[in-house]
């Protein structure tokens, strides 16, 4: 067969199934293409677009020492390069969900090869499970965490690595071109410096990662999710890994496991029920009469609400690409709930900015926080940011580095400007409503509203 290899998103040397496969049937191949198409990143947020290119290009590069030199392309120029390659098959992985665009996702992309009359191999690449061998005895997705956690847990193996040669894959592989606009200059091995962070969260942070799960202060907790956004990973290195040293602090490492069988737990329902990226999964809540306040919209994704933990995620997010699980949950709530906004508007948003995002566990965490997905926060259970604040951030320290004008503030009344609106101006001579907004939506009037909005279902 006259094979083309889709490299996109799986950006790594080491354990690569991709890799794997060309060298396990070699002797079928007669010629292998490495094909990288390049997304279309226009509409993302720059940190987003340049990561994602500092990524490729430090692929391509680590590539370039093993002789394998793969055509890259545009995604719109793809049909065209397929076709003057006249390739027979294509081997595309089968299970991302960080895409920046739907068109680029499995489903989509094998109905566009199937149309060039090319043959289309899907294969994992990402995640650890199978989704139908997930189901439940009546061969349904489950759609409670726990029961899917309690179900498949056991099911988590130590998996043998990759074996391939590299000489072998260049042996047989045609050499490509750049036919991109993509400069490939000062490259950085991205793939080897997330092997060094993973290995230095394993020797340290993970032996605090219970605590260090609420501590907003991180950008993140082990980075593990941008890593696997890109494919710098195989799932299955990591749960080797944990299982691997598992022994040695039973309860951190059982925390850091559950986290990934959430993120296999929204795999699994994305695969099983696409049409959730944009509707609600319980129906019921399909014909919720969302806002559609763009003024509130636009406060929400520039910082400006008048409580400094949310308006200090979103700066932080608008800046770097980053925002902890924690306060994803923090301003998400406070979008769907206090501002009663579509969660689709925040999921969108989110995918413009994340440098981690992946749209199963993106779409299900919105949905968790609307009270409109599977398992999802009761709707009565509506955060309080005021709070969240105090809990999560007691001496205010993450909100004093992204609001600077809160840096002498005591931490007594900096998550409340809108009430201490008289000590701000008398002690920090702040005033709240010009130089800092007042809160711009009541949290125990946006609460009876959801109440009453919710009961109507």
């Amino acid at each position: 067969m006259y094979l083309g290899v889709i490299l996109n998103r799986v950006f790594r040397i080491k354990d690569n199934p991709l890799f794997d496969y060309v060298a396990e049937h070699q002797d079928e191949i007669n010629k292998v293409y490495f094909i990288l198409p390049i997304e279309d990143l226009a509409d993302a947020a720059a940190v987003k677009r340049d990561y994602y290119h500092k990524v490729v290009k430090g692929f391509v590069s680590a590539l370039d020492k093993y002789n394998l030199h793969p055509y890259i392309v545009t995604y719109e120029k793809l049909g065209e390069l397929v076709d003057t390659l006249a390739l027979s098959h294509v081997l595309v992985a089968k299970d991302i969900m960080s895409y920046h665009k739907e068109t680029y996702d499995y489903p989509h992309v094998k109905k566009a090869f199937e149309k060039h009359n090319i043959t289309v191999i899907g294969q994992r690449v990402n995640h650890y499970f199978q989704p139908t061998k997930t189901f439940n005895k009546q061969q349904q997705p489950y759609k409670v965490f726990t029961s899917f956690y309690k179900a498949n847990r056991q099911d988590l193996v130590h998996t043998p690595k990759k074996s391939y040669q590299y000489k072998q894959l260049a042996k047989n592989a045609e050499k490509g071109s750049n036919q991109s606009d993509l400069k490939l200059k000062n490259n950085k091995d991205i793939e080897k410096l997330a092997r060094k962070a993973w290995n230095d969260f394993l020797n340290d942070d993970i032996a605090h990662y219970n605590k260090l799960t609420d501590d907003v202060t991180q950008d993140f907790v082990s980075g593990l999710g941008k890593y696997l956004a890109y494919g710098l990973f195989d799932i299955r290195e990591i749960i080797n890994d944990l299982l691997e040293g598992y022994d040695s602090d039973e309860t951190n490492y059982e925390g850091f496991i559950r986290e990934i069988m959430f993120r296999e737990f929204y795999y699994v329902l994305m695969s099983q029920y696409p049409e959730t990226a944009t509707k609600s999964f319980s129906k019921k809540y399909r014909d919720m009469q969302w806002s559609y306040n763009k003024s509130h919209f636009e406060a929400w994704k520039n910082g400006q609400t008048g409580y400094p933990i949310v308006d200090a995620a979103m700066k932080k997010l608008n800046r770097t690409g980053y925002m902890h699980n924690r306060l994803r949950m923090v301003v998400s709530q406070f979008l769907t709930k206090n501002l009663f906004i579509d969660w689709t508007w925040g999921e969108a948003y989110f995918k413009q900015y994340l440098l981690d995002y992946d749209n199963a566990s993106n779409v299900h965490g919105w949905q968790w926080s609307a009270s409109t997905g599977t398992d999802a926060v009761p709707y009565f259970r509506m955060f309080n940011p005021i709070r969240q604040s105090e809990r999560f951030d007691a001496q205010g320290y993450f909100i004093k580095t992204q609001l600077e004008i809160f840096s002498e503030v005591s931490s007594k009344i900096i998550h409340d400007p809108t009430k201490h609106k008289t000590k701000f101006k008398e002690n920090y001579h702040i005033e709240i409503g010009k130089d800092y907004p007042e809160a711009i939506v009541d949290h125990k009037n946006s609460r009876d509203y959801v109440m009453h909005k919710f009961k109507q279902f």
